[in-house]
C-alpha cells in the first residue's frame, strides 16, 4: 500500500504545473558534451531494463522500488545529478521529486536511453560472473 500511495502522489504532483527553474532536459549530445563534469548518472528503470542495457557509469535507482524515494533521496543535494529512464516518464517524476527536497542541480535527458540507442550512441551491459 505504500508504494501505490507514492506513486499516486507522484503522479498527483506531475499533473500541477511546478515550476522546473532546477531541473534542465538535455539532450543525448549535450549529455556527452557534459561527460568531463563530475555528475551522478542515475538511471531510475527496473533492475531488468537496467541489465538490458544501460548508460556507462549509471547507477541504477529502480523508480518502482519500495525504497526508491529513501534510495534517491540519499543522493549528495550539492552534486549534479542527471537522470534518464526508457523515455523520460519517470525520469521527470525522479526529477520533480528531487527538486521539492532540495537538490538544486539535476538534469534529465530528454527521451531517456530509447533516445540515446536511436542516436547511436553505446550502451554497456553488465558482467557475468
Amino acid at each position: 500500500m505504500p508504494r501505490f500511495a507514492f506513486i499516486l502522489l507522484l503522479f498527483l504532483n506531475s499533473c500541477n504545473s511546478t515550476n522546473s527553474d532546477n531541473i534542465k532536459y538535455i539532450s543525448t549530445s549535450d549529455y556527452i558534451l557534459s561527460l568531463s563534469e563530475d555528475a551522478e548518472l542515475i538511471d531510475v528503470r527496473t533492475p531488468t531494463e537496467f541489465d538490458s542495457g544501460h548508460i556507462q557509469d549509471a547507477v541504477n535507482i529502480d523508480f518502482f522500488s519500495e525504497s526508491f524515494q529513501s534510495d534517491i533521496l540519499s543522493l549528495n543535494k550539492d552534486s549534479k545529478i542527471i537522470l534518464y529512464c526508457r523515455t523520460n516518464n519517470r525520469s521527470s517524476k525522479s526529477a520533480d521529486l528531487l527538486k521539492n527536497n532540495g537538490f538544486k542541480d539535476i538534469s534529465v535527458i530528454m527521451g531517456g536511453v530509447s533516445e540515446w540507442v536511436k542516436n547511436g550512441n553505446d550502451i554497456v551491459y553488465p558482467k557475468s560472473d
